[in-house]
């Protein structure tokens, strides 16, 4: 019994502790309360010991001081699911993050975040150990994680940096694999909905075996999954962009006309001049006249990116002696992801177009010339062009990513163990940008004479074009190749991790049975990334995609841990059991960063220190009081230290200083002047474009790690009178200082015009307007700078509560019931101490981007009976109002949706076991069609908002079905 209790501890390791499921394996994401005897391979009546993830102490029970929510493979398989992503999408801990239902804004892969914190304050790990991230944010694709090997998944929420390091902020999702698959397993499934599109395929072949005569194991596993794109053109509430205010269609006023951004009172009305709202349309004979209609991005984007994935993976465990056990993992994993958006344009950049142009119209000229303020013959506009002629916009990210993972484990003395191990793993990152159009050589296509009767450029070289950009139809396809451009980034991230860890027991008090337990130990890390985008990027040449800027940092972190965990009382009257533990961890950083555009460089270094320290009360069996309190810390990753000043696009609602708001206003029209709107557009200035202006993003070398506080006290219950019935209730809290930011626009424009009132101001400074017309919409020199900084206070605290009940109904059926659920009490967001706080919970809007429910639950109901088991799942996302909370934003009456019904999803699944070796599963996602909530297209932000809902949130694709068949030889 005690070499096996040895075994089994070291199966996963002290780091990769997890809580085994016992009888509720089935249940989606219930919470850790079971308080069942695993059983194993030994001897009747010998049970092995259980780890909890959280800490890296043996427990010899099922009890954790940290809520953990836990989802088995059974539970994977009978979804549906056909990767990670779409495992954790629904529990009641997240809010969706970014993924396959995002369109503008994903990158290529899938991501988690808890308790709406972002992704970044969310550590992954495998097996206890992290994954190298697949970009410089430090974030993990999900995807690229084995679904067909995973044993569960363990989501501890709140900090939990004392035992795991960085990162670990919001909460930690462990993936523990199946090291001790025994066999073959064919496995494969396909789905699609009920509309017949959204094809996902997915297939796997994985086998286990020991060797010498059982010393080692290994598994090797290989997969495919591929998924077909899905346009939002393929469904009816998404076939047309609709405003936020009226459901009307609308679109975007970068068209395929062409249009002008400037004042024509020849055109517009006097109260579309005054209000800044003044555009000018090309017409096909290069004519001037009135806009007549918007652009439909609608339907050249997505609701579902295709995907295609390679994966191989192989586990490995190997039994020297007691004293050393090797364990080892390679991944291998090769996705592409492309993304597709509505087709490119000139998206009001502004350009210089001579007014002897040939393609100009008598008319266009008359109504242009008062533009030729130096009577050069030029005239400066900001042009809004789409360019359909040259194909969608399109994105191909792909990744290859590599890890090794290996170890020593091994018994010191019967009370004492170890482990020593190094892991390295690279992301190699492959981005190509197709069907941009090239600014540089736009510009010089679009100053064209006639020489001889024929349009040549006045400036020939790069076999110059001539480019008609002046009404729909009119450019041509040579002069469409002329202008096109494809761009091209290529990353490189890498992480190399090595540690040691000694774990065991120490001394027995007096009042407790169970002797003290400890772990001690050291880790150290390197994490560096190099991106190399082409000169294009560099430059920003490119309106449609923006720029991206070279970055090649690193940082290195060496880290001393102890852990604790004390029984102070056992088998006494009100204390079965009385526990104390605590845990301290010190971390030296150091980091490097090279600006690849200056070459310039900067070191920097910072200390830190993480702890916990809580407890459990059982007074009676079957009731236990939990609490914990953890400090926990997220130093900066190495974008926000590394990358360059970047012109990219942000969300802005509206503009103090666009259409009549400074007239008569005094201050407010010097203040106008002062940060950047020329004389004389006073009144004219246009607002933000579509919910868009342009903006600067950017690192910050001198950031300090952001510091959380988690307070989280619970209640479980697993009353003997009612056997199969466990319940747990728990609070949290989450306190979040210094953390690293980018201000939104929204938050620097009102800091500017509202409190700063100073051109000379921090806020002020950080806004550059459009020379031409004073707008914030424009070329590469005109935006908000949004650069990281150590500045935000954030605050998370709510309810999770969960249950779960089975019971026997005849000789060969029984039935269980399961529900996690969550309810959010606050989620407020402090942008900067001369900021007022905001709480987002139950609102989303302007300001409040990632909906997030007062409510949201899973529940199942499971039915085995035999070969066949059978399950409904509910879905519950609760209601959400539009957010009141005015930061300069718009009136609540501008939105015609004020509050987005609570939402039911109804899944129906099951599995039958045809034969011993063939079990077949099928199912129904959305089993009754539900359509997600219409608001409009500029209601939230433009990542989270797409569609004309929040796709991420609800189920824009409808009902699906999927099938599946596993064989093991």
């Amino acid at each position: 019994m005690k070499q096996f209790i040895k075994s089994a501890l070291l199966t996963n390791g002290a780091a990769a502790s997890a809580i085994a499921i016992a009888t509720m394996g089935l249940f989606t994401s219930f919470q850790a309360v079971a308080q069942d005897t695993v059983q194993s391979d030994a001897a009747e009546g010998e049970t092995a010991t259980i780890i909890v993830t959280g800490s890296r102490i043996a427990r010899p029970d099922l009890t954790s001081n940290s809520p953990i929510s836990i989802i088995s493979a059974d539970t994977i398989k009978l979804s549906g699911a056909t990767s990670v992503e779409d495992v954790l999408r629904d529990i009641p801990q997240a809010v969706p993050g970014i993924g396959g239902q995002t369109n503008n804004g994903n990158e290529g892969a899938a991501t988690i975040d808890l308790r709406n914190l972002e992704e970044k304050r969310t550590l992954v790990l495998i097996d206890g150990k992290r994954f190298v991230p697949y970009n410089n944010d430090g974030i993990v694709d999900v995807n690229m994680i084995p679904a067909a090997l995973i044993k569960r998944v363990d989501v501890v929420t709140g900090g939990a940096s004392a035992v795991y390091g960085s990162d670990a902020v919001a909460g930690v999702v462990n993936f523990i694999l199946d090291d001790e698959f025994k066999g073959f397993k064919a496995d494969a499934q396909y789905g699609i909905t009920s509309r017949g599109d959204a094809r996902t395929f997915d297939a796997s072949l994985t086998y286990g075996t020991s060797f010498n005569e059982g010393r080692g194991h290994i598994v090797v596993n290989g997969g495919y999954t591929t998924t077909a794109a899905l346009s939002q053109g393929r469904r009816s509430f998404s076939e047309f962009a609709l405003g936020q205010a009226d459901l009307q269609p609308s679109g975007s006023l970068t068209d395929t006309p062409g249009n002008i951004s400037d004042s024509f009172p020849t055109i517009c009305s006097q109260a579309d001049i005054d209000d800044g709202n003044c555009f000018a349309q090309f017409r096909p004979n290069g004519d001037l006249g009135p806009v007549v209609g918007s652009f439909n991005f609608n339907p050249y984007n997505l609701f579902q990116a295709p995907q295609e994935r390679y994966q191989a993976h192989a586990l490995l465990k190997y039994e020297f002696s007691d004293s050393a056990r090797f364990f080892g993992r390679v991944s291998y994993v090769d996705t592409q992801v492309k993304t597709i958006l509505a087709p490119s344009g000139t998206f009001f950049f502004p350009f210089t177009v001579n007014l002897d142009n040939p393609f100009l119209s008598d008319q266009a000229r008359t109504i242009l010339s008062p533009l030729d303020t130096d009577n050069d013959g030029n005239v400066d506009i900001a042009f809004g062009r789409r360019t359909t002629e040259l194909g969608t916009r399109d994105s191909i990210y792909r990744n290859k990513a590599l890890q090794f993972v290996g170890g020593l484990r091994g018994d010191i003395t019967d009370s004492l163990n170890y482990e020593v191990f190094a892991q390295y793993g690279q992301v190699k990152r492959r981005q190509q940008y197709l069907n941009d159009i090239d600014f540089a050589k736009t510009q010089q296509g679009l100053l064209v004479r006639n020489v001889g009767g024929v349009p040549t450029c006045i400036d020939p070289s790069n076999g110059c074009v001539p480019v008609n950009l002046f009404g729909a139809g009119n450019l041509t396809p040579e002069a469409g190749q002329f202008i096109r451009l494809d761009l091209e980034a290529v990353d490189k991230t890498t992480q190399f991790v090595a540690g040691a860890s000694l774990a065991g027991d120490m001394f027995t008090l007096p009042t407790a049975s169970s002797a003290a337990g400890f772990a001690v130990g050291a880790e150290y890390r390197r994490e560096k990334t190099v991106s190399r985008p082409d000169a294009n990027l560099v430059a920003g040449n490119s309106p449609g995609f923006g720029s991206q800027s070279p970055i090649d940092a690193k940082y290195t972190v060496k880290e001393l841990f102890a852990e604790i965990r004390v029984p102070l009382l056992e088998d006494m009257p009100f204390a079965q059991a009385l526990t104390f533990e605590g845990g301290l961890r010190y971390s030296k950083y150091s980091s490097d960063v090279t600006n690849l555009v200056t070459g310039g460089t900067f070191a920097n270094s910072f200390t830190n220190w993480t702890f916990k320290a809580g407890g459990e009360w059982e007074p009676t069996q079957g009731l236990r009081v939990r609490g914990l309190y953890q400090r926990a810390v997220r130093a900066p990753n190495l974008a926000e230290l590394g990358e360059p000043r970047t012109s990219s696009t942000g969300d802005l609602e509206s503009d103090p200083c666009a259409g009549s708001n400074p007239v008569g206003n005094a201050a407010l029209t010097q203040l106008c002047l002062d940060t950047g709107v020329p004389a004389g557009r006073i009144g004219t200035v246009n607002g933000p474009i579509a919910g868009q202006i342009n903006n600067y993003i950017g690192g910050n070398p001198v950031l300090t790690p952001e510091k959380s506080d988690t307070f989280s006290i619970g209640l479980v219950l697993a009353p003997r009178q009612l056997p199969g019935f466990t319940a747990s209730i728990d609070y949290f809290d989450i306190k979040v200082k210094n953390a690293i930011t980018q201000f939104s626009e929204q938050v620097i424009i009102d800091a500017c015009y509202e409190q700063e009132q100073d051109p000379n101001g921090f806020f002020c400074q950080l806004i550059s307007r459009n020379p031409l017309n004073g707008s914030l919409s424009g070329g590469t020199e005109t935006g908000v700078d949004a650069s990281t900084l150590n500045a935000a206070s954030l605050k998370r605290t709510g309810i999770d509560i969960a249950a779960a009940y089975q019971f026997k109904i005849g000789e060969d059926a029984r039935l269980q019931f399961g529900i996690n659920a969550t309810r959010a009490i606050k989620s407020v967001d402090q942008p900067a101490a001369i900021f007022p706080s905001y709480d987002c919970v139950g609102l989303v809007g302007k300001t409040c981007l990632r909906p997030q429910p007062k409510w949201q639950f899973v529940q199942n109901t499971q039915l085995d009976y035999g070969p066949v088991s059978l399950l409904l799942r509910w879905r519950y996302i609760g209601k959400l109002t539009k957010d009141d909370i005015v930061l300069n934003g718009a009136d609540p009456a501008d939105f015609v949706v004020p509050v987005i019904g609570a939402r039911s999803y109804f899944d129906l699944s099951g599995t039958v076991r045809v034969a011993e070796r063939f079990q077949l599963r099928g199912g129904i996602n959305n089993l009754f069609d539900k359509k997600p909530p219409v608001v409009g297209n500029d209601y939230g932000g433009t990542i989270e908002n797409s569609g004309n809902t929040f796709p991420a949130t609800y189920d824009p694709l409808g009902r699906s079905f999927f099938i599946g068949a596993s064989v093991t030889f």
